[in-house]
Formats: C-alpha cells, sequence, structure tokens
C-alpha cells in the first residue's frame, strides 16, 4: 500500500482500489487489495462490510478491515468416474454406475457428461417385427378371466376389464362399453380364435379411466373394421391380414405380424393413456406388418411411422403420415437415450435421444445433458440410459454435477 502522512490524506478517503488492505480472516492477518476485498464480499464469498477504517500508526495512515469468510453456497459436488463403462442393451433405462447422489433438499442445476460408443446395430423394421412378436406372445400368454361361447360383442353391452377368449370367429356389432371402474391400468384383451370383424357404423365407447392404450383386440385370422366405425383400442393379427374400413375413425394402431396391412380414408389418433403392455419400437408406429404390404386409399390420417418388414408401402400420396414410411431392409442404425431422474421419474425435457446409422460403428459421440432439479429430503438422482436399436456403452471418464440455486 502507498503509505500517506496523516496530514496528507482526507479522512474521509477510501483507498485506491489497488491500495493493500491487511484483513483480520478468522484470527488471522492477511493483505488483500481493497478491489478484490469489495469483489469477494458482493459475490458473497465472504462476510463483511465494504467500509473500511483510517487509523494512524507511527504518524502514517493505515487501512484495515475485519471480514470472516464463509461457504461458497454456489459451489457445486460434483461426481466423477474415468473407468466405469456400462453396457445399454435394453429399452428399460438402466442406471449409471456412480452417477447416483441423495443431496440435500433444495434446487439444483444438473449437468452430466460422458461419451458413448456404438457396439452394435440393427434395423428399425426388423426390431419392430420382433416387438410385434413379443407383444403377440405377452397377450397371449395372459391367464383368460371370460370364455365366451356367443360370437358377438357389442348391442349395447357394457363389459369391466379382463381377458376374454372367443374360440369361433367374433364380431362387433352396434355400441360395445368398455368400463374401468376408475382404474385407467385395467387391461380389455379380446382374443379371437378365427377372424375378428366390426360392422358398418359399430362403435367403442371407453367410460370411468378406461384407455385405448389398454384395449387390444387380438386375433388368428383376419381383422377388419366396417365403414364409418368408431374404434378405440388396437387390433393385432397374428397371421392373416388386417384392415380398416372405409372413413374409419380409429384411436389405436393395426399390427400384423404376417399379413397385409391396408386402410381407406382412415382418421388415425394416438392411443391414449399409458399401456400396461411391452410395446417396444412399436410404441412408433400405427400401422405395422412383419411380412406384407400396406397399402392406403384416401384421404388417411396417421399421427406416427408406416412400416413392414418385408413388402411394399404404396397408397400414401394421398393421406397424412405424422411420421415415416419405412419399408423391409430400412438402414441398419442405433437409438440411445440418456436421461436424468429422481426416484425413477424422469426429470421432463431432461433427456436426449441420438440416432446414428451403421456407419458409426465402434466412434465415440459425447452425451451433454442439462437440467434443473429440484430436490426434497431424502429423494435420489440419477443418470439413467437406455437404446431401442443396436447395442451401445456409456463411458468412461463420466461427470455428474450438481450446483445449488438460489431459492
Amino acid at each position: 500500500m502507498a503509505n500517506k502522512k496523516i496530514t496528507e490524506l482526507n479522512p474521509l478517503a477510501l483507498p485506491e482500489l489497488s491500495d493493500v488492505l491487511p484483513i483480520v480472516n478468522n484470527g488471522e492477518t492477511k493483505k488483500v487489495s481493497y478491489g478484490t476485498l469489495k469483489t469477494k464480499i458482493r459475490e458473497g464469498l465472504i462476510s463483511g462490510s465494504e467500509q473500511v477504517n483510517l487509523e494512524e500508526v507511527d504518524g502514517f495512515t493505515s487501512y484495515s478491515a475485519s471480514v470472516s469468510t464463509r461457504s461458497n453456497s454456489h459451489s457445486p459436488t460434483v461426481l466423477t468416474s474415468d473407468s466405469t463403462i456400462v453396457s445399454i442393451q435394453t429399452s428399460t433405462p438402466v442406471i449409471i454406475t456412480g452417477m447416483t447422489l441423495t443431496p440435500s433438499p433444495g434446487s439444483y442445476l444438473v449437468n452430466f457428461n460422458s461419451q458413448y460408443t456404438i457396439d452394435d446395430t440393427t434395423s428399425i423394421t426388423l426390431q419392430a417385427k420382433q416387438d410385434v412378436i413379443a407383444l403377440y406372445t405377452e397377450l397371449d400368454a395372459l391367464v383368460s378371466t371370460v370364455t365366451r361361447t356367443g360370437s358377438v360383442y357389442g348391442n349395447n353391452e357394457i363389459l369391466t376389464a379382463g381377458v376374454y377368449d372367443y374360440t369361433p370367429a367374433s364380431t362387433l356389432n352396434g355400441k360395445l362399453t368398455l368400463n374401468a371402474e376408475g382404474d385407467s391400468t385395467k387391461q380389455f384383451i379380446f382374443r379371437c380364435g378365427g377372424t375378428f370383424t366390426t360392422t358398418a357404423n359399430s362403435e367403442i365407447e371407453l367410460i370411468s379411466g378406461s384407455i385405448s392404450s389398454n384395449v387390444w383386440f387380438v386375433s388368428e385370422g383376419a381383422a377388419s373394421t366396417g365403414a364409418d366405425s368408431i374404434f378405440k383400442g388396437s387390433i393385432l393379427a397374428n397371421q392373416a391380414a388386417v384392415s380398416a374400413g372405409a372413413r374409419t375413425n380409429f384411436e389405436g394402431r393395426l399390427l400384423t405380424i404376417t399379413g397385409g396391412n391396408t386402410i381407406d380414408s382412415t382418421t388415425f389418433t394416438l392411443p391414449t393413456g399409458t399401456s400396461q403392455s411391452t410395446l417396444g419400437l412399436i410404441s412408433s408406429f400405427t400401422l405395422f406388418t412383419g411380412t406384407g404390404a400396406v397399402g392406403n386409399t384416401g384421404a388417411s390420417i396417421l399421427p406416427q411411422d408406416v412400416g413392414t418388414n418385408a413388402g411394399a408401402i404404396t397408397g400414401f400420396a394421398t393421406a397424412t403420415v405424422g411420421g415415416s414410411l419405412i419399408p423391409g431392409g430400412a438402414s441398419e442404425i442405433t437409438r440411445f437415450s440418456c436421461g436424468v431422474y429422481i426416484d425413477g421419474i424422469l426429470i421432463s425435457n431432461s433427456r436426449r435421444v441420438t440416432y446414428k446409422p451403421f456407419e458409426a460403428l465402434n466412434f465415440e459421440y459425447p452425451v451433454i445433458l442439462q437440467t434443473v432439479a429440484t430436490i426434497t429430503a431424502g429423494q435420489t438422482i440419477d443418470v439413467r440410459a437406455s437404446t431401442e436399436l443396436g447395442k451401445q456403452h456409456i463411458g468412461p471418464r463420466m461427470s455428474l454435477s450438481f450446483t445449488p440455486l438460489d431459492n
């Protein structure tokens, strides 16, 4: 510090920013510039006052200040790993080893950085076919709760949830009402040993919590809806064609393992709610067949992908398709998802999904996540990853940081 005699100094003057002050910090005297002292106080790194005292020491002016340090509330907690590698080969999100913390209650800025390597790829349509077969196997294995001797549903009938088996061919006529009795997780599974059809102007109504994601009509023979039907639920045919009659209003999906898919001026909407069945990649398709052609007539509307693993796709120039037309033999690709979870629940908008073609095999790609998490006492936050196409591994060199935010 440039010392000045007391007679040369205005008693009301403050030191220059470059002047060095002795400060008492937890009983220890240190020297720090006045400018640095002001900055640290304003940023909250130390507590104290920007005011300094003037005193005379041996005829010279001395500036002094007493401050106390405090912990920086904005310092992040950082978890790192330089060796862990986690294999990702399931559509169920897997917790990334070491990237888990139960922080103190509060709001945090969360950042995750790593990289993943593609180990394997697969065809979109081949995976979808495998998922349709798996879905059929799952629904077929459910224990029957009702065996019907008649061959007709509907005619203003009201049914509660269950697994309904019809040995012969069956028909939906008139109106069928499905009542979940207030429980949206309940399923309505209708398994037909032969063909399944609906008559023209037939209708399925959902009440008391019933959702179309949990309504399935599974047929061993061909399946079709009549003209001008209102159909809520999905149809899955095992070894035969499926079709929707002209102007059918369809809240669900039309699927088959082997057989063609045809529609005519059909308006599809997404199934409501969350399915209790495992859909896999099928969740991104409105129409799909494992083996067979997919065709359209008229101005149909489809919110998602249309595809086949082996067959032609025709007639969709007049349709509105929200997704893609994916023919058999589509290029191999990988899909990798990574997100931040609180107690197993994904934080909204924290997940990132990447698609890479087969040429990307064995290359490393970055994973960068950033989100804000509000934690209550005892909650755990972690990073999870999954894949529905191909196989990957994530790591090494992973970092997860939690920076407290002001309340």
